[in-house]
């Protein structure tokens, strides 16, 4: 971003700046998106875009954090609000509501993960990772009966990481030998698993000495 908004006018101008570079994406494709076409919808001349903006892709790595801050904000207050019955049906509930996130905003969550090899994830994917620890913290204190505190640093970043390619991957691919349920099923076992590594094993009964016949 060339300009940092400091003042109202211009904070007004980035927000309607990267919300017309969403609509341009919805509209015409990832590879459709020019900055005459993101000026136009925007209602304003190039010329006041590059002010705020070097070119497309600085404005869609701005899109990108934008959305990936309202994605995990819209997923942590889904989680408040749920009422599980167990730890597992909170995982799979997330992961459900997840997958309904990407298929709405007029199929622009889809149009990113389509393309998200040729875009800057690694921004989206960084804001991801760093704000789904305080998610996972949520998530820990209802459920911290269920689950070991050991490795814990360990266990997100294999949770997040997997989950997000799995999910990116699924969700760019127009052929499935799987189907959503499917693998909603196999990432909520696949957490759960991972969260209970290393839980205490009950401990043995105890042995009784064999007694000296007298």
């Amino acid at each position: 971003m060339r300009k940092r908004p400091k003042q109202e006018r211009s904070q007004l101008m980035v927000a309607t700046l990267i919300e017309a570079t969403a609509r341009c994406m919805s509209k015409y494709g990832f590879d459709g998106v020019t900055t005459p076409k993101i000026a136009e919808i925007a209602g304003v001349s190039v010329g006041s875009l590059y002010q705020y903006f070097d070119d497309k892709q600085s404005l869609i790595e701005a899109l990108l954090k934008q959305k990936a801050h309202e994605l995990l904000l819209a997923l942590q207050n889904q989680f408040m609000a749920m009422q599980p019955d167990s730890a597992h049906d909170a995982v799979r509930q997330t992961l459900t509501y997840t997958f309904a996130q990407l298929q709405e905003q007029d199929g622009l969550f889809l149009e990113i993960v389509k393309n998200w090899t040729r875009l800057p994830m690694e921004t989206m994917i960084d804001i991801v990772q760093t704000s789904s620890l305080d998610f996972w913290k949520i998530f820990l204190l209802k459920h911290h009966q269920d689950f070991p505190s050991t490795n814990l640093q360990v266990k997100f970043f294999i949770i997040i990481n997997s989950t997000i390619f799995t999910m990116m991957r699924f969700a760019s691919s127009n052929t499935h030998q799987i189907q959503q349920d499917e693998l909603v099923d196999g990432l909520t076992q696949m957490i759960i698993d991972c969260l209970q590594q290393d839980a205490p094993k009950p401990a043995p009964a105890p042995v009784q000495a064999p007694q000296m016949k007298r």
